[in-house]
């Protein structure tokens, strides 16, 4: 298990040992499970395939590495700064995410991502890769934000309302759920989110007013904060949306 000792530490870790083709080191920056779930329906052109949680090292590094991307030209990956937006003592949200370098300094591609941290009594590692995977340097996306938002607004309306089966509906699935630390639940269909919502009660929830923001955001997927209150306690999460079929729909969701 990953021991950093800070978030920051094991973000920068991240791309320090894959840069350095550290295959070991790469693997033992997360925590697992680990998730990484693309809001690209088909995210070929950021290499790895887009949704998947793997259970430990071996499952992770299973897939091609570092030949398979340097074949497309690639030399290193440089890491946007990090900025933590949402944190507790044992997990925290990350907004990041890099730009690929071919061997003479031009940049290939970016792409903004949201990692989830977690402590365990070993340190910090990351959890799960929460990637919009349609990101473009220089692009305006401000009409998107708007339509992510009120795509968001308009699901956790139908939390708030309880209305069960409707808010199921509305996600995406495969779904993912990222929990406290060494918790990664996959769900497979709306019912099963249904019958999952049911068996925990009928704990008054509402989601404060102006609570929604956009973190970062590409063409097809984006990365929001959000509240939920529950019985009058607040609790912060962040929620993944991905464009499927033109409708913008949240694809995993973590809370801290």
């Amino acid at each position: 298990m990953a021991g950093y000792e800070s978030p920051e530490a094991a973000y920068f870790a991240f791309l320090a040992t894959f840069n350095a083709r550290d295959a070991a080191g790469w693997a033992g920056v997360n925590h697992w499970p680990h998730a990484r779930i693309s809001a690209a329906a088909d995210s070929a052109a950021h290499w790895r395939p887009p949704t998947r949680i793997f259970i430990d090292a071996d499952e992770y590094l299973a897939a091609p590495l570092w030949d398979d991307l340097e074949a497309t030209g690639w030399a290193r990956s440089e890491s946007d700064p990090p900025t933590i937006v949402q944190s507790s003592d044992v997990k925290a949200h990350i907004a990041g995410g890099w730009t690929r370098y071919d061997v003479d300094g031009n940049a290939m591609a970016a792409n903004r991502v949201v990692y989830v941290a977690t402590r365990t009594d070993d340190g910090w590692g990351l959890q799960a890769q929460l990637k919009t995977d349609s990101f473009v340097a220089g692009r305006d996306y401000s009409a998107a934000e708007s339509y992510v938002l009120q795509a968001v607004e308009s699901t956790l309306e139908l939390l708030g309302a309880r209305e069960v089966d409707a808010y199921a509906e509305a996600l995406a699935y495969p779904f993912t759920l990222i929990g406290p630390p060494g918790v990664v639940i996959q769900i497979a269909s709306a019912p099963e989110t249904a019958t999952a919502m049911r068996s925990v009660g009928d704990d008054q929830l509402d989601v404060p007013s102006g609570s929604v923001r956009v973190v970062n955001c590409g063409d097809s997927g984006a990365n929001v904060t959000f509240q939920v209150e529950r019985d009058g306690v607040t609790q912060d999460a962040l929620a993944l949306v991905g464009r499927r079929g033109g409708v913008w729909r949240m694809l995993a969701i973590s809370g801290i």
